[in-house]
């Protein structure tokens, strides 16, 4: 083999030795080991407030025994929250705050009546309306634990669970006259009154919820978008659903109640 074979020989290896360690180089790169360390890990507190769309599941059964079904109302949210940013992009959180959620549920009735003719003295069984009304009102000690995922930009949905103390209660049921006067079978026309209670509105039921389960348990599903409106500093609209695990009376039959909540949060990152 002569020198200019030698030559190549040498120049070939020469390239691949170099070729080696600049191709290793490369796959390090491609792999970028330091990703996941670029990531910024914070805490963020703040607080939030909205309103509470409140729908009733089962049936509301008073002490006369008389059932209220489709019973909905608004109430009021707000309390305190705590968010942190986890190495894999999804942050967990919790909030503490008070909730109140009211329903009010109605039907009318038509119940005969014994009515005595003033002029013959005839009795005659007549028809009146009747409005029937419950008012179910909730206080709450709330925290909810949640995950949250940023899916598109500053838009993100989470996921949780609620557990609840009621720490007060009412159920109110208002039996209302709404025939206030009618004509008896023989022309004669009579006025509708109900004695001892001169407005025409009687209370049959008014105090704490009975048979109240106290811990409630629920899940909620939002979705929400974070607008940065300062240094640190975000606000989020949330539309956020509740439904409830656990029932809240277990008298009767057990009801409950579902929340749609549109909420206004505000953080900054500490």
């Amino acid at each position: 083999m002569n020198e200019r074979s030698h030559a190549l020989w040498a120049l070939l290896f020469g390239l691949i030795l170099c070729a080696s360690p600049l191709q290793a180089q490369r796959n390090v790169l491609q792999s970028d080991p330091l990703r996941a360390r670029s990531l910024i890990v914070y805490d963020m507190i703040g607080g939030y407030m909205g309103l509470s769309f409140n729908t009733q599941s089962g049936t509301i059964t008073t002490n006369c025994d008389c059932n209220f079904t489709g019973a909905a109302g608004t109430g009021f949210v707000g309390g305190f929250q705590y968010e942190r940013l986890t190495r894999s992009g999804f942050l967990w959180g919790v909030t503490l705050g008070y909730e109140n959620r009211s329903l009010e549920g109605r039907f009318r009735e038509i119940e005969g009546l014994a009515m005595t003719s003033p002029t013959t003295g005839q009795t005659y069984t007549v028809p009146i309306d009747f409005l029937n009304t419950a008012d179910l009102s909730l206080h709450y000690l709330s925290a909810m634990p949640y995950l949250k995922l940023r899916t598109l930009g500053p838009f993100y949905a989470r996921a949780g669970a609620v557990i609840s103390y009621v720490f007060s209660s009412s159920l109110e049921h208002r039996k209302t006259l709404e025939t206030t006067s009618v004509t008896l079978p023989n022309g004669e026309s009579a006025t509708v009154s109900l004695p001892g209670y001169p407005t025409g509105v009687a209370t049959i039921q008014d105090g704490p919820v009975p048979s109240l389960n106290a811990l409630q348990v629920g899940v909620t599903l939002g979705v929400g978008l974070d607008l940065q409106v300062g240094d640190g500093f975000f606000l989020s609209p949330v539309l956020q659903y509740v439904y409830p695990v656990t029932t809240i009376s277990s008298a009767a039959e057990p009801y409950s109640t579902r929340a749609f909540q549109l909420l206004v949060e505000g953080r900054f990152i500490l």
